[in-house]
């Protein structure tokens, strides 16, 4: 009886074991538009390519984009609120920017460009949990954390 309990155990441990990297592989592999839809993402960092500059953003919480799973997006440009929608094809990103609050949010504030470069994303990654967008014409990279 305990060595009956104890191989019972221990098959359903090594089973335990074996379907653990089967499971992450398979979220690993998610499709492209669940790894980016329905989470918020803050924007972290800028990368420009002309003039050559790459910038962290002060409050990545002030900047956020969510793309629902139905196709609309919502983003905050700091003080302003932002619709729209988006397409998905495998890693092309198109952003089609909607209604807008249209509060002046400060001499400091990035909304202006931050909506600027929105209106330019031509494709997407996830590298290392991070979403980047990549801007038409190779003009650069918006690089984003979820939050």
């Amino acid at each position: 009886m305990f060595f009956q309990k104890l191989f019972n155990t221990q098959a359903g441990l090594l089973g335990l074991i074996l379907l653990i990297p089967l499971v992450m592989g398979a979220c690993a592999n998610l499709p492209a538009e669940q790894a980016i839809t329905d989470a918020d993402w803050q924007w972290s960092e800028m990368v420009e390519t002309e003039p050559a500059s790459q910038s962290r953003v002060a409050d990545p919480g002030s900047y956020t984009l969510r793309l629902a799973s139905d196709g609309s997006l919502g983003i905050r440009a700091d003080c302003n609120v932002v619709g729209g929608s988006y397409q998905l094809e495998g890693s092309v990103l198109t952003i089609e920017l909607g209604p807008s609050t249209l509060a002046f949010c400060g001499e400091e504030s990035l909304d202006t460009q931050f909506l600027g470069f929105l209106s330019q994303v031509e494709s997407f990654a996830i590298e290392n949990g991070e979403l980047i967008l990549s801007l038409k014409d190779g003009a650069g990279q918006m690089t984003f954390r979820q939050g």
